[in-house]
């Protein structure tokens, strides 16, 4: 790697980290859906039921964030905001032993943290972030674990996602495949994949039933099987596709679902926050993704993280797939973490290193431009079109 482009790659980390933490408690009010989670966190905090419909942790660890700072807009974002400098940190370990090498990590970390649509869901109050944030932990476990002991203990980070929404539970399909492609087909394997389902439900019923407690219901086992199967049931309806923010999962490829949080204009100068990514990263996570699954098809996938990484990128996505849930471009966020550690080491492999420099000076330079409508900096007016490409 050329000193040139290590440093534009550390210079995105910076910027990316420093626009997730700019001017957090801005706006100083609840946007999009931040009325669901934190006036649920409060809801614990108080002792009182919580009406939303996800598992607990999420809300509970959006409360720490409140006892921590105080019920304002900085207490509100501060659990994303430190998953998502977590994520970039995350990322670097996952794209370096997946590739197998440290350049791949150093591009994984930057295109994560110069994504504007993942900066969106660090600086707001919601739970995709958070999810993603999990994931790739539990991904990286599951990847670095060579023993069945280190394999059982990552189902528990696994318990964890499904305990901020219950989409995390995708993740059983990687690691069911990764500890019969290391420890074969034989008895020891499903015992460790019995002992691994039931740490990952037993997490989980410990932390659905932490959140029980706290606000002052009953919280048994039993209590969060019931609680667990009404949530279900009233997601499993929730297919009328009314809500215009509603999206389906093919439509995601192509750029055109923004969702437009906050934007506030006063005279000639506006602050906003859309979730409209920098163009290079998602056409180049959709190249990443179409290119390796031509290498899978071929059977020349090297090295074998690609291919995890692929499967990572696509499991997220089956949940959607394969029911008619209404969907929105949220639901994206963790496939499109694990779509950009992808492209990092796919560019880390290009064998020229004007074509990597190339890349990554188009991505610095669309983040530059437009991290203002990321991150709430204001800009002039006229620029508004321009900085959001679609």
């Amino acid at each position: 790697m050329t000193w040139a482009t290590r440093a534009v790659l550390l210079l995105l980390i910076a910027g990316g980290i420093a626009a997730r933490i700019y001017d957090l408690g801005y706006p100083e009010s609840l946007i999009f859906d931040e009325h669901h989670f934190v006036k649920n966190a409060r809801n614990y905090l108080a002792t009182r039921s919580d009406w939303n419909d996800h598992p607990p942790l999420g809300k509970l660890v959006i409360a720490l964030g409140l006892l921590a700072e105080g019920d304002n807009a900085t207490g509100w974002r501060l659990a994303s905001s430190t998953c998502g400098v977590l994520l970039v940190l995350l990322s670097y370990l996952v794209g370096a032993r997946t590739f197998g090498r440290r350049e791949a990590g150093l591009y994984a970390a930057a295109f994560v943290a110069a994504s504007g649509f993942l900066i969106v869901y660090s600086r707001t109050a919601h739970l995709d972030g958070m999810l993603a944030t999990v994931m790739t932990g539990a991904a990286l476990v599951m990847w670095r674990s060579k023993s069945r002991l280190g394999m059982l203990a990552s189902t528990a980070l696994i318990g964890v996602a499904a305990s901020i929404k219950f989409t995390g539970i995708v993740l059983t399909l990687p690691w069911a495949l990764l500890s019969f492609r290391r420890f074969g087909v034989e008895k020891r394997t499903v015992a460790l994949l019995t002992g691994g389902l039931g740490l990952m439900v037993g997490t989980y019923v410990a932390l659905f039933s932490l959140g029980l407690a706290v606000a002052g219901e009953p919280h048994g086992v039993a209590d969060v099987g019931l609680k667990s199967l009404e949530l279900l049931q009233h997601h499993w309806g929730l297919d009328d596709w009314e809500n215009a923010a509603t999206s389906r999962w093919y439509t995601w490829f192509i750029p055109l679902n923004r969702i437009n949080m906050h934007f506030v204009r006063n005279g000639s100068e506006i602050r906003a926050l859309t979730t409209a990514d920098n163009p290079v990263l998602w056409w180049g996570v959709n190249v990443a993704v179409a290119w390796s699954a031509f290498l899978l098809i071929r059977r020349s996938l090297e090295p074998a993280g690609r291919s995890y990484l692929l499967l990572l990128w696509t499991v997220p996505l089956l949940p959607w797939i394969f029911t008619n849930r209404d969907s929105y471009i949220y639901h994206y966020v963790p496939s499109y973490a694990f779509g950009l550690m992808l492209l990092g080491g796919s560019v880390a492999m290009l064998e020229r290193p004007v074509l990597r420099f190339i890349f990554v000076a188009a991505v610095a330079v669309v983040f530059v431009f437009c991290a203002p409508v990321w991150s709430t900096i204001p800009f002039a007016a006229d620029s508004w079109l321009h900085r959001i490409f679609y």
